[in-house]
């Protein structure tokens, strides 16, 4: 059985907290939240926990609690917050802590050891003059079945990692007794939007790819084309500096921290592969991979697939299947590379013909002879334009009209799919028909089409073969053209494009002949959309404005870069301060336990057990309120990156900025960006319901009636908010709110939705106008979210 459980939520005696806190109230919400286990939150103050013996009975043999009225089935767990204060290394610390109590008798003895270091009538999260290592003596002496973690570990305020008062170092914060710490508490670099990738299914802008899609990737040490899936997928607003290096061979436009893949120029150097961040490699000479090595397959045989062919008089009409043919796989390469240029189909009088035309008599004399052995009668004749080959086979010609028409033609997959020795025969009978020889010495290469997906396989195609290409605009559609006889004129139907094959496939930037060459590479301000993709070879081929290189994938998770947390439990509460299902369950831990008591939940959290503990429901990271770096007064934000190059120095009016969770993390950092630790619990990103009703319905306020009515209506059904956002199929949710609002849910369970970031106490903005985010695995770590 899924066992939902919010462990850290506040009192009426706490500051900023409602009246309406009350454990009735909270046992109501939560019921409909879908919570089974809540805490009650600030057991040190003493009339809290009057109302806690008044109200609550315990549960037999379980160390959990339930009203005595039987009114609502939540159960509860004593539990409560801390602020210690304290000096360490010539500094003031304030830490938050959580400390969980199997009963409330425990809940007694620890608060009278307690009251010796501060008035705990003060507030419900008291402060107390004690150190990490006193408070956990203090806990741990009065019971030792208590669990003691940081809270909230990373806010800039009053936590173990923030950057205002905190430590750089768990075993800093709690010295010898880091030991007795077996979880913590969360709370919680890219390319222009323009940016292509190469996947399985052709060129994909970042953000339109998908995580069913097969990303192309260079394994750097081996340097071999692979193509794998999205580990994960980042979209986001960024406003900031930007690196960009545009030459004829290479264009980029990423931010700062972005990795790219390159080979130093000095020639005593190694000369492996290297990844740096582009900040680091600016002014740098550098030479940046555009090939690799494709190993495909090395089929016999290309197999013509069966059709239907009518037949008949006007007396009579019928149709028989045509079986699939099977055809030498090197002579069809050959016919099909030439087709693919110079060829096309038509359909007359029930007559289906295949025709190539070209100049030399010789090139159409190889194709009939290689027609002729795949069983056909193939016929050349001369045309205006020279010497056209014709051949009348229904088959081949269903299987060809795909392709047919100037602006349709492409490379299937089941070319594309090939080894390189077979691509390259496809390769050179088709520029047999449609390339173009360049230069004094007539090596360059390229071709010309109008279709754009003909125009995209080609380059593909040429990465697989060891070379790259790219293209450039040759001649606008509507663009007034002429016969070579002058005779006639007509329009560009289509924008035609020009492919350039490039066989040398390192090109060196160096930074003294940048100027002379009318080259670019700086820093240039931007404002919008960024996105990147992270895959396992930390490598992805992107092009921009035609032009392909091999660079790095995006940053993973956070969290994952702190060695230091890898023993750690990360958990996730909603440090609720409201009752109302938007505050109340926001964030939680979801467990599988027949029977719940406080020492199985302790023990799936204690021993990261993956089969007890399934997973933790977050916010976006982006959500909280001290994400990025900014300032409020001046409603200015900024990734940590762009902060720490301003030394976090507001940009309008040069005060200090509030320094966010993001730039935090990057400063403790002990691992490279793309580390994923093992053995991590699962997560699901979710956000409230009532937010979610409220945006579609543009009501800015989730508790209006409006709102009300339907979150009501979808709960009254269904039987809790957490079974609307995570298990209820879309029709039916249509059935009962319509499709806005189930298609918001949907976006939201798949983790398809935008949120602008959080910064210095504002809380992050959900916008589904705009594209996703972050879209994460349901599989991975909680660790993403820190």
């Amino acid at each position: 059985m899924r066992v939902f459980v919010d462990l850290q939520i506040h009192s009426p005696y706490s500051r900023a907290t409602s009246k309406n806190m009350n454990l009735k109230e909270v046992a109501r919400f939560a019921s409909m939240k879908g919570l089974n286990v809540v805490g009650t939150g600030d057991f040190t103050h003493p009339d809290w926990r009057k109302e806690v013996r008044r109200e609550l009975h315990d549960v037999t043999d379980s160390g959990l609690y339930q009203l005595r009225d039987g009114t609502f089935q939540a159960q509860y767990m004593i539990t409560g917050e801390v602020n210690t204060t304290f000096s360490f290394g010539d500094k003031s610390r304030r830490i938050h802590h959580c400390v969980l109590a199997p009963s409330i008798e425990s809940a007694d003895a620890v608060s009278d050891r307690l009251a010796n270091y501060g008035n705990l009538s003060s507030d419900g999260r008291p402060t107390l003059r004690a150190t990490a290592p006193e408070l956990v003596d203090e806990v741990l002496e009065a019971d030792g079945q208590c669990v003691i973690f940081p809270a909230h570990a990373w806010t800039p305020w009053f936590s173990l990692f923030g950057a205002v008062s905190g430590f750089d170092s768990l075993v800093d914060c709690y010295q010898e007794r880091s030991d007795r710490i077996f979880a913590l508490e969360t709370g919680m670099s890219c390319y222009d939007y323009q940016t292509e990738a190469l996947t399985s299914g052709g060129w994909k802008k970042i953000h339109e790819i998908e995580y069913d899609d097969e990303v192309c990737t260079l394994n750097t040490e081996s340097e071999a084309i692979e193509f794998q899936k999205p580990q994960g997928i980042f979209v986001y607003d960024y406003n900031g500096a930007m690196y960009k290096l545009k030459t004829q061979r290479v264009d980029l436009l990423v931010t700062p921290n972005h990795k790219l893949v390159y080979r130093p120029c000095d020639f005593r150097l190694e000369k492996a592969l290297r990844m740096d961040q582009a900040r680091i490699l600016l002014g740098r000479s550098k030479r940046f991979k555009k090939d690799g090595i494709w190993r495909g397959r090395e089929d016999d045989s290309f197999l013509l697939p069966s059709t239907e062919s009518k037949h008949g008089s006007r007396h009579y009409s019928g149709s028989r299947i045509i079986r699939e043919k099977s055809v030498p796989m090197i002579p069809w390469l050959k016919f099909f590379g030439f087709w693919i240029a110079e060829g096309w189909v038509t359909r007359s009088k029930g007559e289906y013909s295949v025709y190539l035309s070209n100049r030399e008599m010789k090139l159409l004399t190889q194709l009939k002879q290689i027609l002729k052995t795949f069983g056909y009668n193939p016929i050349i004749a001369k045309d205006r334009n020279g010497y056209r080959l014709g051949v009348r086979d229904v088959q081949l010609f269903h299987y060809l009209q795909q392709f047919s028409g100037a602006s349709n033609k492409f490379v299937p997959d089941n070319i594309k799919i090939l080894s390189a020795r077979l691509l390259r025969i496809f390769f050179e009978w088709y520029i047999k028909g449609d390339g173009h020889r360049y230069g004094r010495k007539g090596r360059g290469l390229s071709a010309t089409t109008i279709s754009l997906r003909l125009r995209d396989d080609l380059q593909e195609i040429a990465l697989k073969l060891g070379m790259s290409a790219y293209f450039k605009l040759h001649r606008e559609k509507d663009t007034l053209l002429s016969s070579l006889s002058q005779e006639k004129h007509y329009r560009q139907s289509e924008d035609s494009w020009n492919v350039y094959f490039i066989r040398k496939n390192e090109p060196a930037v160096i930074p003294s002949m940048i100027k002379a060459r009318g080259h670019t590479e700086d820093w240039v301000s931007y404002e919008g959309i960024v996105s990147c993709v992270s895959v396992p070879n930390k490598t992805v081929y992107v092009r921009r404005n035609g032009v392909p290189v091999w660079s790095g994938n995006s940053d993973p998770p956070m969290n994952w870069r702190l060695s230091q947390l890898d023993r750690l439990c990360l958990v996730s509460n909603s440090d609720a301060h409201s009752a109302w299902p938007w505050r109340l369950g926001r964030e939680a831990n979801v467990f599988d336990f027949d029977h719940v008591t406080y020492h199985s939940l302790v023990d799936a959290v204690k021993e990261k057990d993956p089969k007890r503990f399934l997973f933790t429901i977050e916010t976006s990271p982006a959500y909280g309120k001290y994400h990025w770096t900014g300032h409020r007064e001046c409603k200015v934000s900024m990734s940590g990156k762009e902060a720490r190059r301003l030394n976090d120095k507001c940009p309008r009016c040069g005060k200090k900025m509030t320094r966010g969770v993001e730039e935090r993390i990057e400063e403790l950092a002990d691992r490279p960006e793309d580390y994923v630790p093992k053995n991590a619990i699962a997560y699901r990103h979710l956000l409230p319901l009532s937010e979610i009703i409220a945006l579609v319905s543009g009501d800015v306020n989730p508790g209006s009636t409006k709102v009300w009515d339907q979150y009501k209506m979808l709960v009254g059904k269904f039987g809790s908010e957490y079974s609307v956002m995570l298990d209820v199929p879309e029709g039916q949710l249509q059935s009962v709110v319509g499709p806005e609002v189930s298609g918001a849910i949907l976006r939201v369970r798949n983790d398809d939705i935008y949120v602008e970031p959080g910064y210095d106490g504002v809380y992050g903005k959900l916008d589904l106008t705009k594209p996703a985010p972050i879209k994460k695995s349901p599989s991975l770590g909680l660790e993403h979210f820190v």
